[in-house]
């Protein structure tokens, strides 16, 4: 198992931890698994992508839900670096 799929896994780990959404620290997963946090960003939209979980980030004003960015690179690309975001897992 490489270093993305065990960061996935905790992922949803930590999702699943709580009977509500968890928050996220990008920054701290990307420093774990040792990948950039553009990757841990691009991870959780496949995630969301594939229907395992919710996902929500902070855009520079508000948290937004992943529907509401223009597309999944502008959350990746333009999500201000060092924020957490929002999971909920899909039940």
């Amino acid at each position: 198992m490489n270093s993305t799929e065990m960061m996935r896994r905790e992922i949803l780990r930590l999702a699943g931890a709580t009977a509500r959404s968890a928050f996220i620290n990008v920054r701290r997963i990307s420093a774990f698994y040792n990948v950039p946090e553009k990757t841990v960003r691009s991870e959780l939209t496949k995630l969301a992508d594939e229907n395992r979980i919710r996902l929500a980030g902070w855009d520079g004003r508000q948290v937004r839900p992943l529907a509401e960015w223009r597309n999944r690179e502008e959350f990746v690309e333009n999500s201000p670096e060092g924020f957490p975001v929002r999971v909920e897992l899909v039940e």
